[in-house]
């Protein structure tokens, strides 16, 4: 795989690096609290407690849905699947290292414990703001399309940290955004057609 994305991962790393200053690397450095464990249970918890009233509760199914699919898939399936190192570690055998090199100490030369493919954080963000971000442009509310700026700033942020290949970001960005499309029709199409089902079930009783 980093053999194969080589070229475009390179690529985007010198593309993006010109983003990296002092401002970008202190928002990398707060965006990195989006994504760990601590991220995940406040989301999931908004999400559950965004279920309860009737007025927010498609809002909040569609996060939960979106959530766990995306933590699922991410942590559960295709990061152990396709086992990626992160990016400090196998790109010191390449002509880039040295330039790799010198972003990542200028950003702090972070190191994560976990594996790199797709990036976690840029997913679960994805998933969340996409799946929110849907039911909201379906309720007529036009200016949804700007919470999408939330998991783009945070998925850039993990390229200028130098945590993860930009494939990774590209990866994780799919995987959250086909997971909050699929959270939204959960939402606003299956779930309601499931309580009308059941619903009727109960009144034939």
């Amino acid at each position: 795989m980093d053999q194969l994305l080589y070229g475009f991962d390179t690529a985007a790393y010198t593309f993006i690096w010109q983003l990296q200053n002092s401002v970008t690397i202190g928002i990398a450095d707060v965006c990195q609290r989006m994504g760990d464990r601590t991220a995940y249970i406040v989301c999931f918890v908004i999400s559950l407690i965004l279920c309860i009233p009737k007025k927010t509760r498609k809002y909040g199914v569609a996060m939960v849905t979106a959530f766990l699919m995306a933590f699922l898939l991410v942590n559960v399936l295709i990061k152990p699947g396709v086992g990626r190192p992160r990016p400090y570690e196998t790109l010191r055998s390449t002509p880039f290292w040295e330039t790799y090199q010198a972003h990542w100490a200028n950003a702090g030369s972070h190191l994560e414990d976990d594996l790199s493919f797709p990036s976690g954080h840029t997913s679960l963000n994805f998933a969340a703001f996409t799946a929110l971000a849907a039911v909201l442009l379906r309720d007529k509310k036009k200016w949804a399309w700007a919470l999408m700026i939330i998991p783009v700033i945070v998925g850039i942020t993990r390229i200028i940290r130098c945590v993860h290949y930009p494939s990774d970001v590209l990866g994780g960005m799919i995987i959250g955004i086909l997971v909050g499309l699929i959270g939204c029709a959960a939402a606003t199409k299956w779930f309601p057609a499931l309580l009308r089902k059941f619903g009727k079930n109960t009144v034939r009783a």
